[in-house]
């Protein structure tokens, strides 16, 4: 089948969503997905959430039946590849402290990610970690 060809519309079983989204009334109501355009918050490209991509979202991976799209499928890998390699920073810290305290380039990589990923999720800034490695770049 075609991506053009690719049905518009599926039906919806909610007896197969999670416990909360049984609790919408989303649940009452909601009878197929249908297509659902959006433009990417980030890059602004415009996308489809498409009914086959909500049905799995909902029924198989049990998402919030509240849950939308805000970004496209690139900037949603970017912002996973963002958070994998903040957590890499963050276990290396927590393994070698001492020795890091005063590496000028890691300090400045870390920092940078927490920046880059501030352009994908604007209300979900980590103050306090800049701020700590702000200190410790003050003073390495």
């Amino acid at each position: 089948m075609k991506h053009d060809d690719r049905p518009k519309s599926v039906p919806a079983d909610p007896e197969q969503w999670s416990a909360q989204s049984k609790q919408s009334v989303g649940y009452y109501f909601i009878k197929e997905y249908t297509d659902k355009p959006y433009k990417c918050r980030h890059c602004q490209a415009e996308c489809v959430f498409t009914a086959q991509d909500q049905q799995y979202t909902y029924e198989v991976r049990k998402a919030s039946i509240d849950q939308q799209r805000s970004l496209c499928a690139a900037c949603w890998s970017e912002t996973h590849r963002l958070r994998n390699m903040l957590l890499e920073c963050e276990e290396r810290w927590a393994q070698e402290k001492s020795s890091l305290q005063s590496d000028k380039a890691f300090l400045t990589h870390w920092s940078e990610l927490l920046v880059a990923l501030e352009a994908f999720t604007p209300y979900k800034y980590d103050t306090a970690k800049k701020n700590m490695l702000v200190k410790l770049l003050a003073n390495a």
